[in-house]
């Protein structure tokens, strides 16, 4: 993303980012974090693609979520529109919170006590 940035700024390119999931917000804060400068487009959960919302964009790009992509792709205009990019979301678990899981995971195969 943070070439992709670089690009955005070298060609003054315009970003909208758009997302049909649940929390779309941690998607645009994801793309603002690694600096795109990005409008950004909250659909509905599960934003039925039928209707095209980006008719009327003006963007450069239209950076997208791997989940909206899939349903792009039934929209014959939206699965052709170049403009579209998607960017797959990326999440960090923290690795003690790994840990106590396997932990309590393996303490219930294995038939030891599980704390509650």
């Amino acid at each position: 993303l943070a070439a992709l940035a670089a690009e955005q700024r070298a060609h003054r390119w315009r970003f909208t980012a758009a997302a049909g999931i649940g929390a779309p917000e941690k998607f645009f804060e994801m793309l603002r974090a690694a600096g795109l400068d990005i409008d950004a487009m909250p659909l509905a959960d599960h934003y039925d693609y039928a209707v095209d919302p980006f008719a009327e964009c003006s963007a450069d790009r239209i950076l997208i979520t791997e989940k909206d992509a899939v349903k792009c792709a039934d929209n014959a205009a939206l699965a052709n529109d170049a403009r579209l990019w998607v960017v797959p979301l990326t999440t960090h678990v923290d690795a003690e919170l790994v840990d106590a899981v396997i932990a309590r995971i393996s303490r219930r195969t294995s038939g030891g006590p599980s704390p509650a």
